[in-house]
C-alpha cells in the first residue's frame, strides 16, 4: 500500500511539472483543472513541494524581441589591481569564473545598435588595467532545453540516468531565441513585469504594480497585450537547483562545452548528444557553427557524464574545449530594468555613469516614445 501511495504521488508531480512547463506556475485554478488536482493541494505543490525537491521554477525570456544581440564573452582579468572588472560592465546574463584561473566566461545580452560601443567599454577596461584579455563571440541563436522530469527521482532529489539507455526526446520540445537587429516594441513596465517574473514566475500581477507604483489594471494590460502576446516569455522551465539552495557547490559540477570548427554536417549529431544529457540548460549558437552547451552536472554523475560525451563524440572530440566553472562564483543576472529609461529606452551606461545620452540614445527616444501605451 504504501508503494503504490508513493507511485501514485510521483506521478502527480510528474503530472504537474510537465502541466507547468506548458502553461507557466501562477494560475492554480486551471493547474487544478488540467491535472485533477485540488488547487489548495496545487498551490502547496508548488510554493513549498518543488524547493524540496530540489526544483525551482524560471521563464524562458526571448532577449531577442527586447532587441539584444546574445553573445559569449570571455575575459582574463588582472587580478592584481585589486578591482572588479565585472563592477564596470553591464547588460551580463551570466557570470561564471573558471575553475581555478583568473579567467571568466559570461553570456551577455546587449541592444543591437550599441555592439560595437560595448565592445569598446571593455577595450577601455584593458587600457585602465582591469582586464588583460577579452573575446567576445555573438550567438546567432540559444535554446533552452526542457526540464527532463522522467530522468528525474523525486525520492533522492537528484537525477536517475542509465547511461546505456539514455536518449533524447522525441522532438526539439525546448524554446530558442534569435538575436535580432531591430528596435524593440517594449516599454517600462512591460521590463519591470519581466524583471519581477523572472525572479519569481507565480510573482502576482498586483503586486508588481504596488511594488513599482503602477495600477494593477496598467499592470495586468501590459502583461497580457505586451509580454504575452509578444512572446517576450518563450516558455515556463523547471530547473535543477538543489545544491545551491541548500549552500553546497561542492555537489555541482557546472561545464560548458565549447565548439570551434564544426561544419552543418558535424553540428546535428553534436546538438543531438547534449540535447540527451538533463544536464544541459543552455544551448547556443553562431552563424558559423560554433556550438556551446551549458550544463549542471552533479558531482557523483560527472565522470560518467564525461566519459558518455568522450565516447560518443569521436573525432570531434578534438573541436570541443570543456571548461569547468567554479560553481560557487556562478552568478546569474535578471533582467537589466536598471538600464532602461522611459524616455530614452535601453542605455548603454546607468545614469550614474555618464550625464550625457549617446547618439545611439537619442536615437532610442523616438522608438520608445512611439511605442508608449496610450492607458499610462
Amino acid at each position: 500500500m504504501m508503494e503504490f501511495e508513493r507511485l501514485k504521488r510521483r506521478n502527480q508531480d510528474l503530472l504537474l511539472i510537465e502541466t507547468i512547463k506548458r502553461v507557466g506556475p501562477s494560475n492554480y485554478s486551471l493547474l487544478a483543472r488540467l491535472t485533477g488536482l485540488n488547487p489548495e493541494t496545487v498551490r502547496y505543490k508548488i510554493s513549498k513541494q518543488l524547493g524540496k525537491f530540489g526544483l525551482g521554477l524560471t521563464v524562458n525570456i526571448d532577449y531577442g524581441e527586447l532587441g539584444f544581440t546574445l553573445g559569449l564573452l570571455k575575459v582574463k582579468s588582472n587580478s592584481s589591481t585589486g578591482k572588479s572588472w565585472f563592477d564596470h560592465a553591464h547588460y551580463l546574463m551570466l557570470l561564471s569564473k573558471v575553475a581555478g584561473t583568473d579567467n571568466y566566461v559570461c553570456l551577455y545580452g546587449i541592444p543591437y545598435r550599441f555592439k560595437k560601443k560595448y565592445a569598446e567599454s571593455f577595450e577601455k577596461m584593458k587600457a585602465d588595467g582591469l582586464i588583460q584579455e577579452f573575446e567576445l563571440t555573438e550567438l546567432n541563436w540559444t535554446r533552452y532545453p526542457p526540464f527532463r522530469s522522467e530522468l528525474y527521482n523525486f525520492d533522492t532529489k537528484n537525477w536517475n540516468v542509465d547511461w546505456k539507455r539514455i536518449e533524447a526526446s522525441a522532438s526539439e520540445a525546448g524554446v530558442s531565441s534569435f538575436s535580432v537587429n531591430r528596435d524593440p516594441k517594449v516599454d517600462d513596465v512591460d521590463i519591470k513585469i519581466l524583471k519581477y517574473l523572472k525572479e519569481d514566475p507565480t510573482y502576482d500581477l498586483a503586486k508588481i504594480g504596488k511594488a513599482i507604483d503602477v495600477n494593477p489594471r496598467t499592470v495586468r494590460y501590459h502583461h497580457n497585450e505586451h509580454v504575452m502576446k509578444s512572446k517576450l516569455i518563450l516558455g515556463n522551465n523547471i530547473r535543477w537547483t538543489r545544491p545551491l539552495q541548500q549552500g553546497r557547490s561542492g555537489e555541482i559540477m557546472q561545464i560548458i562545452a565549447d565548439f570551434k570548427g564544426l561544419d552543418q554536417e558535424q553540428l546535428v549529431p553534436v546538438r543531438k548528444l547534449f540535447n540527451k544529457l538533463p544536464f544541459t540548460w543552455l544551448e547556443g549558437g553562431t552563424e558559423h557553427n560554433e556550438y556551446l552547451a551549458l550544463m549542471d552536472v552533479p558531482i557523483l554523475s560527472f565522470h560518467e557524464c564525461l566519459g558518455f560525451i568522450e565516447t560518443h563524440l569521436g573525432a570531434v572530440r578534438s573541436k570541443m574545449n570543456l571548461i569547468i566553472l567554479d560553481s560557487s562564483k556562478t552568478q546569474s543576472m535578471g533582467v537589466p530594468d536598471e538600464m532602461f529609461d522611459k524616455r530614452l529606452g535601453w542605455r548603454l551606461f546607468e545614469a550614474s555613469d555618464s550625464g550625457t545620452p549617446s547618439d545611439d540614445e537619442k536615437d532610442s527616444r523616438q522608438v520608445v516614445e512611439g511605442n508608449r501605451d496610450p492607458r499610462q
